[in-house]
């Protein structure tokens, strides 16, 4: 049971972060804010971008980073030494998985001994414990968004909001590298915005029915058709993405 006072109170906190990266200028300025709404649960490095194809060479791997506040030199024996198409983190990505504590992947995934390295080398930077969001545009392109520092201890209300921090971010991201910060924002109907309203106070596809007074089957077809109309490919996505623009508040 939630407790709702509570439960408002940290939602708001949520989305004044997500109006702070909303107006940020530059990705360096998104990454600020991020890793200030991620330090709550220990998080003090961020890395995200889609996931480059297989046996990419390195300058077109680095060309896939969008936020960076990764450990320079960590970085730079990563991308050297090819370890992207060895890291266990980055298979998971691939293959759609849910977000996942790096604690979790030998429970998800069979890690080969060279994959175990990789991330044992990562401790040297203080990368102990990390969370990754796996997450694909419409176009089912893979992007990766992770988080780590010495030790994390995301509960699990920090791990749901920290989907919609992350998508959000990575859009405006997008735009930002793009150079698209003018371009003409999408249309919602009321009903689509109002289920992604309720979708960003966390309610299910039957909830959200039963708030509206709808079936389960209308519910999801106007969340799918919000998906549609924003371009990606999750929930969660939409309603970051619906936020960023100004279709709900």
């Amino acid at each position: 049971m939630r407790e709702p006072a509570t439960w408002r109170r940290r939602l708001d906190d949520t989305f004044e972060f997500l109006c702070r990266i909303r107006r940020s200028s530059t990705q360096q300025e998104i990454c600020r804010h991020l890793l200030c709404y991620a330090e709550r649960f220990g998080a003090t490095n961020l890395l995200a971008g889609p996931i480059p194809p297989p046996h990419a060479l390195r300058r077109e791997q680095l060309s896939h980073v969008l936020l960076d506040a990764w450990p320079e030199q960590w970085s730079e024996r990563y991308f050297s030494k090819g370890y992207l198409d060895r890291d266990p983190t980055i298979q998971l990505v691939s293959r759609g998985s849910r977000p996942f504590r790096w604690s979790e992947m030998g429970e998800m995934c069979r890690i080969c001994p060279s994959g175990w390295r990789i991330m044992d080398e990562a401790t040297e930077f203080k990368l102990c414990e990390g969370f990754t969001i796996p997450f694909a545009t419409l176009e089912r392109q893979a992007v990766g968004f992770s988080v780590a520092g010495e030790k994390l201890d995301p509960d699990p209300h920090d791990r749901i909001a920290f989907q919609f921090v992350a998508a959000c971010a990575f859009g405006c991201a997008a735009i930002l590298a793009d150079g698209k910060g003018n371009s003409k924002p999408v249309s919602l109907s009321s009903r689509q915005r109002d289920v992604l309203s309720w979708a960003s106070e966390g309610l299910t596809v039957d909830e959200i029915a039963d708030r509206l007074s709808i079936s389960r089957n209308t519910a999801d077809t106007h969340l799918r058709a919000a998906r549609e109309r924003l371009g990606v490919a999750s929930t969660v996505h939409a309603v970051a993405e619906a936020f960023r623009q100004g279709l709900i508040a």
